[in-house]
């Protein structure tokens, strides 16, 4: 994130929805209310009445309602920054930062950048509106334990939103948790403000730190290392969100294979993988999950602990859809209507771990009248992996065909199996 940018109320309002907005909504009210005084509303599949604005109108619902805890926004990471390669995540953080303070208060956004490797020590900014930005100075050469210091802890006590930076997710492990993985000072205190309400987000590396355990190493080759090999980097997560594995650049960089072992080493049944420029608004009032962006996120889900590798439930998400996770149900945005298979084609994705590699294995088993669809990776000559996903009587496609191909589509109900040459397969 680049620190020297000033945020002007007037530049963040108008670009608040920029990337994530449908049906014409704007940045700076909800949608038109109905004679009666409720939203406009849409049925959809599956019964269920919704606005037509789906993501303006939950956009204003949850900014306007101060919950207990905060609201957790984190983004993929990657791809999709401004002209001046300022962060595209702080407009919409700031917004709800803002709300967050109350209309007598301006916002106060805490930066932890430790997973950066040149993070910036203790400094304070003030902008032209009268909005604080406070790099708090959190590094693993002056981690939370030590750095609590009087003037940090009184930062923290007024911050509305804290944003974790990129970088190495490791060394947000190092500055925030304890060797014990208990929480050091300063985390114990961040996580005292978002009970209080203050806004969790964070991308990339600074996504991935809400989990119970990150992943690391995610560049290009994880999948394939981790389907031969096991190889896997994990690092202690700071368990914002503690029941869902959380992934950054996962269509672009083709990690599928990575999260799914990753999914069977560490025991967790259900991970969800942010593509670059897009986010997850979780609320905090445990109401469904909200994607917004420019590409697609991926919830994978497994049916069967037995069977790591078998029979995964995957649903492929895009901008103002809903996912709860305590249901599991999906609601799809209004503007993406029902479509059928439509090709009839038996064609393999000849690099399922290439950028889009895996999005696109996923809309040919979907829209395939066979009703599959398999993708491999012949990286090494040596490999044998074969990535194959099967449609279910639960499986439904959508499509608008007025969005950009990798934010047209949203498909539910679909399976995945994988076969790869490791061999610990079966064991702990």
């Amino acid at each position: 994130m680049k620190s020297k940018r000033q945020f002007p109320a007037l530049v963040l309002a108008a670009g608040l929805l920029a990337g994530c907005q449908t049906s014409g909504s704007t940045a700076t009210r909800g949608p038109e209310l109905g004679s009666s005084g409720t939203p406009p509303t849409h049925v959809n599949t599956t019964g269920k009445r919704l606005p037509n604005d789906l993501v303006a109108w939950r956009l204003a619902a949850i900014a306007h309602k101060v919950s207990r805890p905060g609201p957790i926004l984190l983004h993929g990471g990657g791809g999709g920054r401004a002209s001046d390669e300022s962060d595209p995540l702080i407009p919409l953080s700031f917004f709800l930062s803002a709300q967050i303070a109350g209309p007598e208060k301006k916002p106060t956004i805490c930066l932890i950048e430790a997973a950066a490797p040149e993070a910036k020590p203790y400094e304070e900014k003030v902008d032209p509106d009268g909005a604080r930005f406070i790099h708090l100075g959190i590094t693993p050469e002056n981690p939370g334990s030590k750095g609590l210091n009087t003037q940090v802890s009184e930062a923290i006590r007024h911050c509305t939103g804290f944003y974790f930076a990129g970088g190495d997710p490791e060394r947000l492990s190092i500055s925030l948790l304890e060797r014990n993985g208990a929480d050091t000072p300063a985390l114990a205190a961040i996580r005292q403000r978002h009970a209080q309400g203050a806004l969790i987000f964070g991308a990339s590396a600074g996504a991935m730190m809400a989990s119970k355990t990150m992943l690391c190493e995610c560049g290009a080759g994880s999948s394939f290392d981790a389907l031969t090999s096991g190889k896997l980097k994990l690092a202690p997560g700071l368990r914002f969100t503690p029941n869902v594995l959380m992934d950054a650049h996962f269509i672009e960089r083709g990690l599928i294979g990575r999260l799914v072992e990753a999914m069977r080493v560490t025991k967790e049944s259900f991970a969800l993988g942010l593509d670059e420029n897009t986010s997850v608004l979780m609320p905090g009032d445990g109401s469904p999950w909200l994607i917004l962006g420019e590409s697609g996120a991926i919830t994978v889900r497994q049916t069967d602990p037995e069977r790591p590798y078998d029979e995964l439930e995957i649903n492929l998400l895009a901008v103002g859809d809903t996912y709860d996770p305590q249901t599991r149900a999906v609601t799809i945005a209004p503007e993406r209507q029902p479509i059928g298979p439509s090709q009839s084609t038996d064609t393999i994705i000849p690099e399922v771990f290439e950028p889009g590699g895996f999005s696109s294995l996923l809309r040919l088993a979907a829209l395939n009248t066979y009703g599959r669809a398999a993708g491999i990776s012949n990286i090494a000559a040596s490999a044998n992996i074969r990535v194959t996903v099967t449609r279910t009587p639960e499986t439904r496609a959508y499509f608008s065909p007025k969005l950009p191909l990798d934010r047209a589509y949203s498909i539910t109900g679909l399976r995945l199996r994988i076969n790869a040459p490791i061999t610990r397969r079966g064991t702990s």
